[in-house]
């Protein structure tokens, strides 16, 4: 079976981006086995006999029931979310960070005022994920809190520019639409 995955956004747009196309072999239970599914459809023979429509609806009862359930599993992938911790926690982390960085009279040679500024404009855009709150949760009770406090905005402007959080995650997929683009039935 070749399967078509399509996402949308919260106003029903289609993002082009995260579409799939998904070749599921239900014989091995492969999923994603492209090569199988192709060989499969490739050396299966033509069916010469006729068969019962009540043998052919059970098995593509069978065979719904199946696709619904895995809609249903790539739609709760959609919902869940990817926050290790509350978000008010993850704000008063970097309230506290913010805090500490106000307290500096000048910032060190290499870095300036709207560096920094954008490094929180980061912060606060990208405070959902996970890898960010380990990185807040490094700066408000790890060893990064030990550094003096011209070494700890340079260390945090740099550990943040290694997220690569420049990059916009565009529209984040909230449904999703599975079509059937092709079946073999194998009997």
């Amino acid at each position: 079976m070749a399967l078509t995955l399509e996402y949308f956004g919260p106003n029903g747009e289609p993002i082009p981006e995260h579409k799939q196309t998904l070749y599921w072999n239900d014989q091995t239970g492969e999923r994603d086995g492209y090569g199988v599914a192709i060989a499969t459809a490739f050396k299966t023979p033509e069916a010469g006999d006729v068969f019962s429509t009540k043998y052919l609806l059970f098995e593509l009862q069978k065979l719904y029931n199946q696709l619904v359930s895995l809609k249903q599993q790539r739609s709760a992938e959609l919902t869940q979310s990817e926050t290790l911790e509350n978000i008010n926690i993850t704000s008063e982390r970097i309230t506290r960070i913010q805090r500490r960085v106000n307290t500096l009279d000048s910032f060190p040679a290499e870095l300036d005022r709207v560096t920094v500024r954008n490094s929180f404009k980061k912060l606060n855009t990208w405070k959902e994920t996970k890898g960010l709150q380990k990185l807040l949760r490094e700066y408000t009770d790890g060893d990064k809190v030990k550094l003096d406090d011209a070494t700890f905005v340079v260390s945090l402007v740099q550990d943040t520019d290694t997220l690569n959080l420049i990059a916009d995650e565009g529209i984040k997929p909230t449904s999703l639409q599975v079509s059937l683009a092709a079946l073999l039935l194998r009997a």
